[in-house]
């Protein structure tokens, strides 16, 4: 019996060794199972930051612009022989009184006349509204406002009819901008497109002079039927001053397609026109 018990004993430290085997081996498996529960996390978190945001871009931006051409005025002179245009007219039963610009030709028989016109700075603006194609590519349309201002003058020194002539244009643009680069909060871009005016209203004011004395002022509508095009080509930088506002400049460049109008403005005595738009552009959403 002793014998049995002895050998009894002799087989408890092994087994107790085996409990003590197992519960460390659980342990150290517990704490692989953390370590390795944390390296995946830390993996993710990683991962999560490397990857580009997920927030979707707003698509949609209006901006508001003003410009001017580069060139201030042109002037175009002319000069032709009054003595012409009285023998033209005829001279036999014919009151000037009733016709200042008769009396200027009478005045001014056998002068030399000149026919001056001066082409005001084009002003013009509008609101865009733009939609991203895509990172780089933007349609863009909206309504443009153009007034064009001439002052205008024909006879000699002291006989002569001088005035102003305004012509005012609604316009719808159609454009395409592509985003060339992005560097800190600034964009450069370039953009290209047609422009459609029509010319809503126009006036012009003439006042007489007869011998340097003012003889009679007359206003008179003026009426373009056909529609302005024109192509037109610029680069753009705009600073973002936050998601939201952006400032920009648009140098370029603009052609004017004779539409065939006996009006003179500067879209034909000058039909390639430089040009500057500078605006504000709001963005819609998250950038």
């Amino acid at each position: 019996v002793t014998g049995m018990q002895e050998e009894s004993v002799s087989q408890l430290p092994a087994v107790t060794d085996n409990k003590e085997t197992t519960i460390s081996d659980t342990v150290r498996t517990a704490s692989g199972d953390v370590a390795e529960k944390k390296r995946i996390v830390n993996r993710d978190r990683y991962i999560a930051c490397s990857l580009p945001s997920s927030r979707v871009k707003s698509r949609f931006s209006v901006s508001a612009f003003t410009s001017g051409a580069l060139n201030s005025n042109v002037s175009i002179p002319a000069s032709t022989s009054g003595s012409s245009h009285v023998s033209a007219l005829g001279q036999d039963g014919k009151k000037w009184e009733d016709s200042p610009v008769l009396g200027i030709l009478l005045f001014n028989k056998g002068k030399d006349m000149e026919s001056e016109i001066k082409h005001h700075l084009p002003v013009r603006t509008g609101l865009a509204f733009s939609y991203r194609v895509n990172e780089r590519l933007s349609l863009e349309s909206g309504m443009t406002y153009t007034n064009l201002t001439s002052d205008i003058r024909y006879g000699s020194d002291e006989h002569y009819f001088s005035g102003k002539q305004m012509l005012h244009y609604v316009g719808i643009p159609l454009n395409i901008r592509y985003k060339v680069l992005s560097w800190k909060r600034l964009d450069l871009y370039a953009s290209a497109g047609v422009l459609g005016e029509k010319c809503v209203s126009g006036k012009i004011e003439r006042d007489y002079v007869l011998d340097n004395h003012s003889a009679e002022t007359e206003k008179e509508d003026v009426r373009e039927k056909p529609l302005q095009w024109s192509v037109n080509a610029s680069a753009g930088l705009q600073l973002n001053v936050s998601s939201v506002i952006g400032l920009y400049a648009e140098p370029g460049v603009s052609y004017y397609i004779d539409n065939g109008s006996s009006v003179e403005n500067i879209y034909k005595d000058k039909p390639c026109n430089f040009n500057l738009n500078v605006g504000v552009r709001f963005t819609f959403g998250k950038k």
